[in-house]
């Protein structure tokens, strides 16, 4: 299974899970809570209950934005799918710089930073087959 992982501070990156159950055990900090912030219904983001104590990872549009890891994954209207490789690619461009959440006198203002990779040695998933890539 193909997701997206978003992590404070890096890069996203696709990673690769034999079940949607062990991608969202494993990324996801705590209880989870699966939305559909992006106008449709195909594309799932799953981020954890309690955002509250986690650190600042990026907005997601005007009015709504996650702490903590989050993925991406698609959606069929009852369970979590996998990304094609299109879609992976287009959330991966549209999520490239990490941000970094400053109070000002205005109110909260999101700054993009320079993007870090996260090492391969410490990201998430397996290792794609042959087929996958």
């Amino acid at each position: 299974m193909r997701v997206l992982v978003l992590e404070p501070g890096y890069c996203p990156y696709i990673a690769f899970f034999d079940s949607s159950e062990e991608a969202v055990r494993k990324i996801i900090q705590g209880e989870q809570n699966v939305s559909l912030p992006f106008g449709n219904d195909v594309i799932a983001l799953v981020t954890s209950n309690e955002q509250n104590n986690l650190p600042f990872n990026r907005t997601i549009d005007e009015t709504s934005y996650i702490n903590g890891r989050a993925l991406i994954c698609g959606w069929d209207g009852e369970k979590l799918r996998e990304l094609t490789r299109k879609q992976a690619d287009r959330y991966y461009r549209r999520y490239l710089y990490p941000e970094k959440l400053v109070d000002e006198d205005t109110g909260l203002r999101m700054i993009p930073q320079q993007p870090r990779v996260k090492p391969r040695d410490e990201r998430f998933g397996r290792k794609p087959t042959f087929l996958e890539r």
